[in-house]
């Protein structure tokens, strides 16, 4: 039941505080990225808009566009963790020395050396990655406004909550979309948030944060 994980740092937890901090004003994000020093990534072989200088990627591929192609932000997602919940089909692909979902979550960022790869991680080390990303936060931004557990499901997910000002920060798990639904991701979620608007349910948080 592996794991491959990169945390946020002390430098991409300033550089998503200040982002969330932000008033999303046309090119204010993009402005952002390129005084944070992120990367583009327009090769075509990956949906994100930005490699960040600490390993993460910032997805989706339309954030902070460049003018011609700019649309209005409406959210980012920096995924640093994926879970993948074997069963005995994998078991028995690896017994016939076979690839399958281990080894896709292994390759997905085997060319990033600051992601590292558990093969025997379990979901209480999942659970321990999105707890720690949530005091990395707390650090900076204090306790946070909400924190949930969506207790509907059979393993339960875990979100914390900031408002910044327009914005909201969340550190949550989800599923992950990019894999079609194959994997589960912690990640951080940064969108504009009016000051009046609750946030979700536990069980209504992934829909919000999912990418």
């Amino acid at each position: 039941m592996p794991t491959t994980t990169c945390l946020p740092t002390a430098e991409l937890v300033d550089q998503l505080v200040e982002l969330a901090r932000l008033d999303w004003t046309p090119g204010a994000t993009a402005a952002a990225a390129e005084r944070f020093g992120w990367t583009p990534v327009d090769d075509g072989s990956w949906t994100a808009a930005f490699a960040t200088n600490t390993g993460h990627y910032v997805v989706p591929d339309w954030f902070a566009a460049p003018p011609e192609r700019r649309t209005e932000d409406e959210e980012c997602h920096i995924p640093f963790c994926y879970y993948y919940e074997a069963d005995d089909f994998d078991q028995e692909l690896a017994a016939g020395g076979l690839s399958g979902n281990i080894d896709w979550l292994e390759k997905q960022h085997a060319q990033d050396p600051e992601w590292r790869f558990d093969r025997d991680a379990d979901r209480a080390h999942f659970d321990a990655q999105w707890l720690l990303a949530v005091t990395l936060f707390t650090r900076r931004l204090g306790a946070p406004e909400v924190t949930a557990r969506d207790e509907e499901r059979k393993t339960p997910w875990h979100y914390a909550a900031w408002r910044c000002g327009a914005n909201a920060l969340v550190v949550g798990q989800c599923t992950d979309s990019g894999s079609y639904d194959t994997f589960e991701q912690a990640l951080v979620w940064i969108a504009p948030y009016p000051a009046d608007r609750p946030f979700p349910d536990a069980g209504a948080f992934d829909g919000l944060i999912e990418c």
